[in-house]
């Protein structure tokens, strides 16, 4: 699976921001920006609003996992302690630590 990121910078009324669409094969799947009113320290330029793309992305696959298992069961509520995973998920969480 590959995960691709398109960034971009545009001026705002009171600084700057860095906006990144995030692709899966050559399919869209999630956008996010991030807005800066000075330049922040950043490993490299436009690494902090991928992270915040990637960390969006994991908390809504996870919901959707959470989602579908209690359909799935007919269960109310889950446990907080209930690890749900997928091979999605799984690459999801690689990308963002190779970041």
């Amino acid at each position: 699976m590959k995960i691709e990121f398109e960034n971009s910078s545009r001026n705002t009324r009171s600084g700057f921001a860095h906006d990144t669409k995030v692709s899966i094969g050559s399919q869209y799947v999630h956008r996010t920006s991030c807005h800066y009113l000075n330049r922040t320290w950043e490993s490299y330029t436009y690494q902090s609003v991928m992270k915040k793309a990637m960390h969006e992305m994991i908390e809504l696959e996870e919901a959707r996992l959470k989602a579908e298992y209690k359909k799935n069961t007919g269960k109310k509520r889950v446990s907080k302690d209930m690890v749900f995973d997928s091979e999605f998920l799984t690459a999801l969480k690689k990308k963002r630590d190779e970041l």
